[in-house]
Parts: structure tokens; C-alpha cells; sequence
């Protein structure tokens, strides 16, 4: 599987991948490549093949850092509320780090409140940019994640903002970030593979 870069601004210390280009649903001249990489990703957001992903980036962590994932802590961008960020992460992270031998980092980050889900599909770019300014509360646990290596997931990249905040907050207690990995980063311009 080629694996997509990511660039973010400000992010170029990071090693930064994608599994997949993620087209949005109104971009329709695309090629079945696409509309299966699509559909892997809409069934990771619905929970029906954690596993399989689960497996797939358990074994890049592996090759791309060998027996030092020890001590690497794997942490999931956190979704927007605590009981979405149960749903989606808890269990994805705990099979990561049980399939790579990373220290899974789930159990030291809380979300406390809820803010607006920043995608949908018919989400106006207007709206899109309230709701990313809509900052919900993340909880981490400073002592955990002091000193540490960390490697962070989020399911789809798009301007990297989720990415950056989420960083951000784990740099200001002392965590080293050095990697992102995304299951997908959205694309607007269909190519094929």
C-alpha cells in the first residue's frame, strides 16, 4: 500500500502519512479505487473495521520504528464529546497497542463538554470555521504524558487544525509528537492509483 504524505503547516518536524486520498462524497468523478477507500473509511468512522485498521497501522508503526515502539505512546486526536471519543477510540487504541507494543495513551486524554462535529456533508465552509473555533475542553493527564514520545492518529486529515490544537496541547505538557498518522486526507482532485 502507498502510503499518501501529509503536509501541515507548521507540523514539518513531523513525519506526517496517510493510508488514503479521502474524496468527499460531492466530488463524483472518481474511480473505484477511490469509492473503496471511501467506503474503508466511512466504515471506520461506523466502527466496522477497527481491527483490520487496527492491524494495518500496528504494522507501520512497526516498520517505521522498529523495537522502539515500546516507548513511543499512541494517542488518538480525541472526537467531540467523551462518550464519540469512547465509541471511536477506546477500543481502536487499545488494539493498536496490543498488535504493536506502543503504550496506549487512550486512557490519559478526556473530553470534557461537547462541541459541534466539524464535518458533515452538507457543512457550509462558513459554519466549518465556527465550529473549529468552538474549542471543546480536552483533559490531559500532564504527569502521563511528560517527557514522552508520541505518535498521534486522527481518521481523516483535512486543513490539519484538529491535528495542530491536539499537538499543541500535548507539547505544552512536555510530550514529544513526532509522528501523525490518518486513514485518510482529503482530496479534491481525483488520482488515480
Amino acid at each position: 500500500m502507498n502510503m499518501v504524505q501529509v503536509y501541515i503547516k507548521g507540523q514539518e518536524d513531523k513525519e506526517l502519512s496517510s493510508f488514503f486520498r479521502y474524496y468527499p462524497v460531492r466530488i463524483k468523478n472518481i474511480g473505484m479505487d477511490a469509492f473503496f477507500d471511501r467506503q474503508v473509511i466511512f466504515d471506520f468512522k461506523d466502527g466496522r473495521n477497527h481491527t483490520e485498521v487496527a492491524k494495518c497501522v500496528a504494522k507501520m508503526l512497526v516498520k517505521k520504528i522498529g523495537r522502539k515502539v515500546r516507548n513511543v505512546v499512541f494517542s488518538c486526536v480525541p472526537a467531540s464529546s467523551q462518550e464519540r471519543n469512547e465509541a471511536r477510540n477506546k477500543n481502536f487504541s487499545e488494539l493498536v497497542c496490543r498488535f504493536s507494543g506502543a503504550i496506549d495513551g487512550f486512557s490519559h486524554v478526556k473530553v470534557i463538554g461537547e462541541r459541534t462535529a466539524v464535518h458533515g456533508t452538507k457543512v457550509k465552509k462558513e459554519e466549518r470555521a465556527k465550529r473549529l473555533k468552538e474549542k471543546n475542553n480536552i483533559e490531559v493527564d500532564a504527569n502521563f504524558f511528560k517527557n514522552k514520545i508520541v505518535c498521534i492518529w486522527d481518521d481523516v486529515v483535512t486543513t490539519g487544525t484538529s491535528f495542530c490544537d491536539y499537538t499543541a496541547k500535548l507539547e505544552q505538557v512536555g510530550a514529544r509528537v513526532t509522528n501523525g498518522i490518518f486513514l485518510g486526507k482529503t482530496s479534491y482532485k481525483y488520482v488515480q492509483q
